[in-house]
């Protein structure tokens, strides 16, 4: 199998627990706590490591598992957010969409207006 495949699928489940995370965080008010903002960082770290070549050992992975089982019990998926999101593009609210998007990931402002936009572009039938 192609590394940058394997790489790619390990990103994506890194990005998802991230996902995971800010929910469960945000529906229990928690988002702000040291903990969470410390799981974040850390699943963060690993997206950028896996990003950048760095293969990361077992036990990291054994942590990723951990916190996946921890942050899962939410009754929040990604396709509610998402469709939030296409509500508030319909809706003209293209900023609140934006905040949305940044609250739920964790993600900075350009990827967050990057990624809205390409999604407003999609909806719209132009990509």
């Amino acid at each position: 199998m192609n590394h940058e495949f394997i790489n790619q699928k390990f990103i994506d489940k890194f990005t998802k627990l991230r996902f995971r995370i800010s929910f469960k965080a945000r529906e229990s008010h928690s988002l702000g706590e040291l903990e969470v903002i410390n799981d974040m960082d850390w699943v963060k770290r690993k997206i950028e490591d896996l990003s950048g070549g760095i293969v990361i050992d077992i036990t990291e992975f054994g942590k990723a598992n951990q916190l996946w089982k921890q942050y899962s019990d939410t009754g929040i998926t990604e396709d509610s957010m998402w469709g939030y999101i296409d509500t508030c593009l319909t809706a003209k609210m293209k900023i609140e969409a934006i905040k949305t998007y940044r609250k739920f990931t964790g993600s900075g402002l350009r990827e967050a207006k990057n990624v809205i936009d390409a999604r407003e572009m999609k909806n719209k039938g132009l990509i």
